[in-house]
């Protein structure tokens, strides 16, 4: 009982380091993308969403690693490569829809048919703020994250059933 307790302390406190480390390399990232501009406020927003998108998503991956704890390490690191990314996107977007519904209240559509397109519509911003123009430190960055998973995420030893 006391090994598992320990185990878990030492997941939980590796899952956070990885996240946090992961949100500051992201924005450090964006920061460097941005420092030879101008920042306007939009900017300055999307740099701080993009932070705190991707530790979300890395947690979120981290948490996700246990479903494919039995396999090998390149179906982990693919896994964790493409639940990163996906998960990195989805934050991106909820978080830049959650900031826009609050910042401009009245200018909002709050129906949910208006609500929906809203978040598709800041999901896409997100999506092309990050891929255009091509950022491949993002690529490099997420490729990292999935092979950190992939190594130190949940493993379970593999049973053979006869």
């Amino acid at each position: 009982m006391e090994q598992l307790t320990f185990s878990k302390v030492v997941g939980f406190v590796l899952a956070a380091a990885f996240a946090i480390a992961i949100g500051v390399s992201m924005w450090a990232l964006m920061i460097g993308d941005y420092m030879n501009t101008v920042m306007n406020q939009q900017t300055q927003h999307t740099v701080r969403i993009v932070g705190f998108a991707g530790m979300l998503a890395a947690l979120v991956t981290w948490w996700c690693q246990r479903f494919t704890a039995r396999r090998g390490f390149l179906v982990r690191m693919l896994f964790a490569l493409f639940i990163f990314i996906v998960a990195f996107c989805s934050f991106g977007g909820l978080l830049r829809f959650i900031y826009i519904h609050a910042i401009y209240p009245s200018q909002q559509d709050w129906s949910l048919s208006g609500m929906y397109l809203a978040s598709l519509n800041d999901f896409y911003t997100f999506l092309l703020d990050m891929m255009i123009p091509p950022r491949p430190g993002y690529l490099g960055l997420a490729l990292a994250a999935a092979i950190y998973v992939a190594l130190f995420g949940a493993r379970e030893p593999r049973t053979v059933e006869i």
